[in-house]
């Protein structure tokens, strides 16, 4: 009991002070979420399809999402894959779809990013005078081309193996990284790109004084983007995402897709999947197209061809695709050997008669015989 009365006088005890510690808590306030002001739709300028979200375009949160997953994210991509696609990704009613083009199409015309497609034929044809070609070296094959490979436009080279269809190309590809100080893109369809023959011609035309092999290197390697795509898959993947390189670098004007319709061709056999193949390949020679046009660039792609066994006379070679190939391309070239020389014809072209060019393959690539 004692012990409990000390224990009471220790706990009464005023020399025992007890603190009393108190915190204030301060309330940090949230911060505030930054709204991004939305595109005026009267006066877009965004090429981006995310900055007209919910602004009235016709685009909404999940639609945009669907279009995003299939690579759709620009107004360009919207222009170029087109209505019916779109339409298949995002189950959009017909007013909100209609909206969404006309959103696109104002984007381009009234930024000037594109050509106006309602210019006077007096403004179309200066237009075009003043337009820059990319020559190949051979005089007569770029007279038929009208001064060469032409922006916004499709030209589509044909023939066997072995006519000079790739070498063509790389002849292109080197005015256009030398001379016109473009970069370009080369999707290789047939495994067939051979860097060590593009130091070659780059060396037989003058381009390389002065210069090492490294340093050659170097200069491809900066002004050419080199993807192989060894299915139908992977090529289609590739065209579809041309834009988004193209959007981020201004200075890509020359598109070249070597052996284009062979995978095609090897992966849709039989008359069964014929409309398969068809439908297929008219949807991946659209994108080529307005690709072309959209971006005011230069598309050169190389075709395989066919023997026509009811041939019976003439020439029985006929390019795969058939017209749904033949119609896309704005120019067609036809490569051909009649024993030991070469020719290219133009068997397709909206400014110059069909005639017969000779051309030589050497160490330049295509040169004048």
């Amino acid at each position: 009991m004692v012990l409990e009365n000390e224990l009471e006088e220790v706990l009464t005890d005023d020399s025992c002070q007890v603190l009393e510690v108190t915190t204030e808590v301060l309330e940090v306030p949230k911060p505030k979420k930054k709204t991004k002001a939305k595109q005026d739709t009267d006066n877009p300028t965004s090429i981006y399809l995310k900055d007209y979200i919910g602004s009235g375009a016709g685009i909404g949160e999940t639609s945009y999402k669907k279009l995003e997953s299939v690579g759709v994210t620009t107004v360009y991509d919207v222009l170029i894959r087109g209505s019916n696609e779109v339409k298949a990704y995002t189950d959009m009613e017909d007013a909100r779809l209609h909206s969404l083009i006309k959103l696109c199409k104002k984007v381009l015309e009234s930024n000037k990013r594109t050509r106006s497609p309602k210019l006077k034929p007096s403004e179309l044809r200066k237009y075009r005078a003043n337009m820059t070609k990319i020559p190949c070296g051979n005089k007569e094959i770029d007279d038929m081309l009208g001064g060469g490979i032409e922006l916004e436009a499709l030209t589509e080279v044909y023939g066997a193996f072995a006519s000079g269809k790739t070498q063509f190309c790389y002849s292109i590809l080197v005015e256009a990284m030398f001379k016109n100080k473009w970069k370009a893109v080369w999707i290789d369809c047939e495994d067939t790109f051979d860097p060590q023959r593009l130091h070659q011609i780059i060396k037989a035309r003058g381009y390389a004084e002065g210069l090492s092999e490294d340093q050659i290197d170097e200069i491809i390697d900066d002004q050419l983007e080199y993807i192989h795509t060894p299915n139908t898959d992977t090529v289609v993947e590739e065209v579809q995402n041309l834009s988004m390189k193209l959007v981020e670098d201004e200075s890509v004007k020359l598109i070249i897709i070597d052996g284009a319709t062979g995978q095609f061709r090897e992966e849709y056999l039989g008359r069964g999947t014929l409309a398969s193949r068809q439908q297929n390949l008219a949807k991946f020679m659209g994108v080529l197209k307005n690709s072309a046009y959209f971006f005011n660039v230069a598309v050169l792609m190389t075709n395989q061809v066919l023997s026509d066994p009811a041939q019976q006379y003439g020439d029985p070679l006929r390019p795969v695709g058939g017209h749904i190939v033949g119609h896309a391309s704005t120019y067609r070239l036809y490569f051909k050997k009649a024993g030991t020389k070469r020719y290219a014809t133009a068997i397709d072209s909206p400014k110059q008669a069909v005639f017969d060019a000779q051309f030589v393959l050497n160490e330049k690539g295509i040169d004048n015989p």
